[in-house]
């Protein structure tokens, strides 16, 4: 491939490479998406030598005129983009900076118009990188960088290239220079990408060594955060079920001290909700106080201070990384005491739910440790209890159309003697006797909660936590109601929780005298993914899941205050940041680990002649691609068709000027070359020989130097054939 041919096709790559950033940062609008993407792939192919869409190209051509006119009405389409559609600046920018981008692609003629989709592919690839946090960037900035190194070497060789063509007052067919000085030797590949492994190094230390800070303009990115319900200070019911359909990831929860063997269903409580007015749950203790801060920046709860000194479940540590939600909720395992992380403050209400002054608009990193309740042996004993207004009137609540559902839950509980007792038999009753469904239509009820017990006795955890408070309080039992998540899908991978969007959960805590605030579940248990057996293609989702959590960690995490530990280390001594690196370097490979692991344990369990087999095959095909990548069997071949390719054009018009010069009465002989029959042209028609020169010239070059045409060229050869097919021989 020629220097001109492989400048263009990187300048291209870098465009596209650039595009697909924004398109996969940004909320592009659909048109807008199409159509730039149309014009990289029709650019592509024309670049690639596609005739139909050259041919295409020549028939509907635009004037410069026309395109300038397509620029200012873009620039106009950007203020109202700004002013009235997106209403920011950064996305109406992207949208016209994209405009730019389509225009430039059609217009790549002078070497100038290279350097406008340059800084246009620098502009964008800047914006995506300022849109997004996922580990998907990674391999888009690579491709962009090698890309570039590329299109920048080539364009400074095709700048010597002119400067040495344009000394030259003669063009020779026997002084043209060797092929191999213009066109991509093997030297200049390992050059090049050898140049782009440099600059991808250099760019590691710039990341790592350069002053940062922790607030920027657009470091966040722009746009809406993930959509979430049940986490306000009022939720309608029936508001969680139709997240339950989203898969979008929300959380990620590592247990550090809890045994891989005893992962379960684990619940992330949220917010808890005191009153309910037979259509909605409100929170009317949503009051928040600031929590005290240690010197380690560790927030401790006022609610565990003030607690009796009763037994205590053991400490539960999480660490959480939790994505850009729409509600200032911090979520944590039931009961969170304390909450490490870096926040200027974090608040609580009187339920104990946790929060943050504002939604976070980028994903956050914290550490919690929660204790539960066990229930006490003084609670499992018949005894009454007397609770003060304040709390009766919070927690003994009841809508005013409840009569059937007290005479319900009196019916469930009249052989029980204890709070406890009856607290389990209404919830015995209710995952035993109705059906969990996501295709109920209750919110549509005028008493949804009397629909739900008695008529349709289908629905979801909303309605049968609901159910569960509001029978319990009939009875005289405290109760609330409080929204979360209970997540089942573990990583084995990573060794944490994944948790989606449809985790969403509802559940209930019922007040004991003595043991306080106890955590139950009345819905039906359904399909977990814990310990169940996965697909290959889950295993490996779940595998590129752990590489992005530790690509948070080592990357979108990393900030001024590591800097710092850094230089510490490094002035401690080398031990210490030998350690930290090895200990990077293993937890990226601890899920080539766990496979390992696994593949260790599947052959334990007989299956050794499978994955052999397995095995066999995969070295066999690894073998093949080793030896297509250094043989290149294909290589002749496909040059020789894009030989072909190129040399049909020139060949065409070579054909016609034989068959009319020989109606002209002079007929090429069958054993003269090229070049001799340009000697007889001047011998038979001295006029005629400037055309025929230059036309069997370019001929000679495409068909015996394997040199590829400039369109100047083959418009040169055309205008020297029209010039011979109206001349008049005497």
């Amino acid at each position: 491939m020629s220097f001109d041919q492989a400048l263009r096709l990187t300048s291209i790559l870098l465009a596209s490479a650039s595009f697909i950033g924004l398109a996969l940062g940004a909320s592009l609008p659909e048109w807008l998406t199409l159509t730039t993407g149309s014009a990289l792939i029709l650019v592509l192919l024309r670049t690639m030598g596609l005739r139909s869409i050259d041919r295409l190209a020549t028939y509907a051509p635009l004037s410069t005129t026309t395109w300038n006119i397509l620029v200012v009405i873009g620039f106009l389409g950007f203020w109202v983009d700004m002013l009235w559609i997106s209403g920011e600046l950064l996305p109406a920018g992207i949208h016209f900076l994209l405009i730019l981008m389509v225009i430039k692609l059609f217009n790549l003629q002078l070497r100038r118009d290279y350097l406008h989709l340059y800084a246009i592919s620098l502009m964008a690839i800047l914006a995506s990188a300022s849109l997004t946090t996922d580990l998907w960037y990674l391999p888009i900035f690579l491709a962009y960088l090698l890309t570039g190194v590329w299109t920048l070497l080539l364009f400074q060789l095709t700048k010597k290239s002119e400067e040495a063509a344009g000394s030259s007052t003669t063009t020779s067919l026997r002084q043209d220079p060797p092929e191999s000085h213009n066109r991509i030797t093997p030297q200049l590949f390992w050059l090049a990408n050898g140049l782009a492994l440099a600059a991808f190094g250099l760019t590691l230390v710039i990341f790592f060594t350069i002053p940062r800070v922790s607030a920027g303009f657009y470091q966040k990115g722009y746009g809406e955060n993930i959509r979430t319900s049940g986490f306000s200070d009022t939720v309608n019911l029936g508001a969680i079920g139709p997240i339950k359909r989203d898969p979008s990831v929300v959380m990620r929860v590592e247990l550090p001290d809890r045994p891989a063997h005893e992962v379960g269903r684990f619940y992330i409580r949220g917010v808890a909700f005191d009153r309910y007015d037979g259509r909605s749950w409100t929170n009317r203790l949503s009051h928040r106080r600031v929590l005290s801060e240690d010197a380690s920046g560790t927030f401790t709860l006022r609610q565990s201070q003030s607690r009796t000194p009763t037994p205590l479940g053991p400490a539960l540590r999480q660490n959480i990384l939790l994505e850009s939600l729409d509600t200032p909720v911090i979520f944590a395992a039931p009961f969170a005491e304390t909450v490490s992380g870096k926040f200027l403050t974090v608040q609580s209400d009187s339920t104990g739910a946790l929060y943050l002054p504002f939604p976070s608009s980028s994903r956050i990193e914290y550490s919690a440790v929660s204790r539960s309740n066990p229930v006490l042996p003084t609670d499992l004993q018949p005894q009454s209890v007397s609770y003060p207004e304040s709390f009766v009137r919070h927690f003994l609540q009841a809508p005013v159309q409840s009569e059937r559902i007290a005479d319900l839950a009196r019916k469930i509980a009249q052989t029980k003697q204890t709070s406890y007792d009856k607290a389990i038999a209404i919830q015995e009753h209710l995952s035993h006797n109705f059906r969990y469904s996501l295709d109920v239509p209750l919110t549509e009820q005028e008493h949804p909660l009397e629909e739900f017990l008695f008529t349709s006795k289908t629905g979801y955890c909303e309605h049968y936590a609901t159910a569960m408070v509001i029978m319990l309080r009939t009875i005289d039992i405290p109760a609330r109601l409080v929204t979360g998540f209970l997540a089942t899908e573990w990583n084995e991978y990573g060794n944490y929780y994944l948790v989606r969007q449809q985790d969403a959960h509802a559940w209930v805590e019922v007040h004991l005298p003595h043991s306080g605030w106890v955590m139950m579940d009345p819905t039906p248990a359904i399909s977990e993914n814990v310990g169940n057996a996965a697909p290959a293609w889950q295993a490996l989702v779940r595998m590129v899941d752990s590489l992005r959590l530790r690509w948070s960690r080592l990357f979108v995490q990393y900030s001024a205050t590591d800097q710092l530990a850094v230089v510490r280390e490094l002035k401690a001594g080398s031990a210490s940041v030998r350690n930290r690196a090895w200990d990077s370097l293993a937890t990226i490979l601890n899920p080539l680990a766990a496979i390992l692991g696994r593949a260790t344990q599947y052959i334990a369990e007989g299956n050794a002649g499978l994955l052999g087999k397995f095995l066999g095959l995969a070295l066999m095909g690894l073998s093949v691609f080793i030896w297509l990548a250094w043989k290149r069997p294909w290589t002749r071949g496909f040059q020789s068709k894009r030989a072909t390719r190129d040399e049909q054009p020139i060949t065409h018009l070579y054909i016609r000027m034989i068959r009319h010069l020989a109606r002209r009465g002079i007929s090429k002989p069958t054993a003269a070359p090229p070049l001799e029959f340009i000697r007889i042209i001047q011998e038979q028609w001295n006029d005629a020989s400037s055309a025929v020169a230059t036309i069997t010239e370019l001929y000679c070059r495409a068909r015996f130097g394997h040199t590829p045409l400039t369109k100047e060229e083959l418009h040169l050869a055309q205008d020297n054939l029209r010039q011979l097919m109206v001349l008049d021989r005497p």
